[in-house]
């Protein structure tokens, strides 16, 4: 019996061995193919973005010589029409140069640089800028903007991108002909969710689509994930998302997802109201 004992222990090592050499070399083969595919990533970024700023260069030239009244003149609502096409491109350029900047697992903050501004009017602003997406899908937008005050420290530019990210999904996986709300409210102490638990201002933009179930719903801010909604629309290779949390970790916030009222999704940021400016960090005691 010891001698059977033995015989069947000296198998099973061997067995076990063989199942670890096997796994060991599925890994490694899974590792070589993930390292390929973020080189295929990274130079499908750089070959789009190269594209993509050749494009820009010469539709701004373009919107530039209209805007100067070089071949017939424009009357004001053509000058506004321009104005907005070439706040797009620039706003375009800089986005190409963070996807240019951006690493693979999409972990390190942006640089940002807060300087003190109105909230609800660079929300308002990026609205306007988006009128033609909205009038194509004959979506309505019920805006709320309901913060006791508005001017906090935030980079601008940055929370432009942020807010125009949202809204474009909002766009593009609501109903057709849907609604959108996009609203701001106070939030103070733990339930601001920001460093030091802080006063901060949330901002939320709700959809009406089918929503995104709860277990998807942490990993799309993940670089290259895209949602189970994605089949429906060609648009996005899944970074815009990674890009906006990225933003929001710079400046200290959050954002998160969630099931919304009308059965979408519902994103919320929040952004401290209160930085100091020598440390970047929240300041508890008040102001900038």
């Amino acid at each position: 019996m010891t001698g059977e004992g033995t015989l069947t222990d000296a198998r099973d090592r061997s067995s076990d061995a063989t199942r670890l050499a096997a796994a060991s070399a599925r890994i490694e083969v899974l590792e070589e193919e993930l390292a390929l595919q973020a080189q295929a990533r990274a130079d499908l970024i750089h070959l789009v973005s190269h594209e993509l700023r050749t494009s820009i260069t010469v539709i701004s030239g373009f919107a530039r010589l209209l805007q100067n009244e070089g071949h017939g003149g424009l009357n004001a609502e053509q000058h506004r029409f321009v104005g907005e096409g070439l706040k797009a491109c620039r706003r375009l350029d800089e986005f190409v140069g963070d996807l240019l900047e951006a690493r693979v697992d999409g972990e390190t903050p942006f640089a940002v640089t807060p300087a003190l501004a109105d909230l609800h009017e660079t929300i308002e602003a990026q609205l306007e800028s988006l009128m033609p997406l909205l009038e194509e899908r004959g979506s309505k937008v019920e805006v709320r903007l309901n913060a006791s005050a508005a001017m906090i420290p935030f980079d601008a530019r940055r929370i432009e991108q942020v807010v125009t990210n949202l809204m474009t999904n909002a766009i593009r996986y609501g109903r057709e002909s849907g609604v959108i709300q996009i609203g701001t409210r106070d939030v103070q102490g733990e339930a601001a969710g920001v460093v030091e638990g802080g006063p901060a201002i949330e901002v939320s933009v709700e959809d009406d689509g089918t929503g995104i179930p709860e277990g998807d719903r942490e990993r799309l801010f993940a670089p290259f994930v895209r949602g189970a909604a994605a089949h429906k629309t060609e648009h996005g290779l899944g970074i815009g998302l990674a890009i906006c949390r990225r933003i929001i970790v710079a400046h200290h916030g959050t954002i998160h997802v969630e099931a919304g009222a009308q059965g979408g999704a519902r994103f919320v940021f929040r952004l401290p109201r209160e930085i100091d400016a020598t440390t970047g960090r929240l300041d508890r005691n008040g102001g900038c």
